[in-house]
């Protein structure tokens, strides 16, 4: 793969850093807010934890900055990107066991869709071609068999 087609890298996490930012800002410093008008869906999670909330936001902050760093960065600091898709596909595992044992209804999914399943595959791509051999690797390998 030409480090030309690799170009949306950048951009992407850029937004994806961003969101989690802005998100984890949310959280943190306005947890009641985040909980019951910003998010659609969230208050049928079970009752309202600040402390909770706040955690939360203390997790998207750091995911956030890891990804500001892979932003600047993507094939030195795809560790960043690793752990990040890490901590999506968590939260989309949670997510969808929380469907599947009937705590959470589908009448938010596309909520969810968007903002949790995507981003974490959106990751894992990002992840498998950061660490993927690049063509003068993959050249290299075949003039040496």
């Amino acid at each position: 793969m030409k480090s030309n087609s690799r170009r949306w890298i950048a951009p992407v996490l850029w937004i994806m850093a961003a969101l989690d930012i802005v998100n984890g800002i949310e959280m943190f410093f306005f947890p009641s807010a985040w909980f019951f008008k910003l998010v659609p869906g969230v208050p049928e999670t079970g009752p309202y934890n600040m402390h909770l909330v706040m955690d939360g936001g203390t997790f998207f902050l750091a995911v956030g900055v890891g990804l500001v760093a892979a932003a600047l960065n993507p094939r030195r600091n795809a560790i960043a990107v690793v752990v990040a898709a890490v901590a999506g596909v968590m939260h989309s595992a949670l997510h969808i066991y929380s469907h599947a044992a009937g705590l959470l209804s589908t009448e938010h999914l596309v909520t969810e869709v968007l903002g949790i399943y995507i981003p974490a595959i959106l990751l894992i791509l990002i992840s498998a071609i950061l660490y993927s051999q690049s063509d003068e690797t993959r050249m290299a390998a075949a003039r040496a068999a």
